[in-house]
């Protein structure tokens, strides 16, 4: 707690909501909506309003493929994402 200020902190805290290990168990669709405001010059107005809907849709599909089980950071995530072609399907995200 004394290594990181507060907005460190919480964009810490934030990120590792995407953590793939045992089915996303971390995954907290209102931390990774705040992303969203924190960085709101990188979101569109639609896109900030849209986000819980696009995690949810996210998580349900992350968790039903299986070649996501393999993934073990957000590193392998996002490579298999792009592999997979859901980035495009989830540009948000």
């Amino acid at each position: 707690d004394h290594r990181f200020n507060e907005v460190s902190s919480e964009l810490l805290q934030n990120f590792s909501c995407l953590d793939p290990r045992d089915s996303f168990s971390r995954f907290n669709i209102s931390k990774l909506a705040r992303l969203t405001e924190i960085y709101h010059e990188d979101f569109s107005s639609y896109d900030r309003e849209h986000i819980q809907d696009h995690l949810e849709l996210f998580i349900i599909h992350m968790r039903r493929i299986e070649d996501f089980r393999d993934c073990h950071d957000i590193a392998s995530l996002a490579k298999k994402m792009v592999e997979l072609e859901r980035h495009i399907m989830f540009p948000t995200v």
